[in-house]
């Protein structure tokens, strides 16, 4: 899978966010959930109208967000400590955008199991 190349990682699942227009969002979140592991590798893929990502970092309030134009066909890849240290979101826009489509690529890791026969 291209993703998969560009990003040097493994998915196995895939995660899709459509944006209408420019008053859809997401708030500042991090991607931490136990099933992604403790340093997950995502791959964002961006088609449509450009919107702008936001990353916070957690410990350092004080410090300004740093914005990143998510362009059409563009890819951010998210690694390593990024979602311990890091919060990010798409804003509410002031001006008119068309749709936008996010794929999202993460690897779930599945609990193993025991079976006692």
């Amino acid at each position: 899978m291209m993703a998969e190349r560009a990003t040097d990682a493994t998915f196995n699942s895939v995660l899709l966010n459509y944006y209408r227009d420019h008053n859809d969002s997401v708030g500042f979140h991090s991607d931490d959930e136990p099933e992604l592991g403790a340093t997950p590798t995502i791959g964002s893929i961006s088609l449509g109208e450009t919107r702008t990502l936001s990353f916070k970092p957690k410990a350092r309030k004080d410090w300004k967000p740093v914005r990143i134009a998510l362009e059409s066909g563009s890819l951010l890849v998210m690694k390593g400590d990024t979602q311990r240290n890091w919060r990010h979101a798409i804003a509410k826009e002031s001006q008119p955008r068309g749709p936008r489509v996010n794929l999202t690529f993460r690897l779930i890791l599945t609990a193993r199991r025991e079976c006692n026969l």
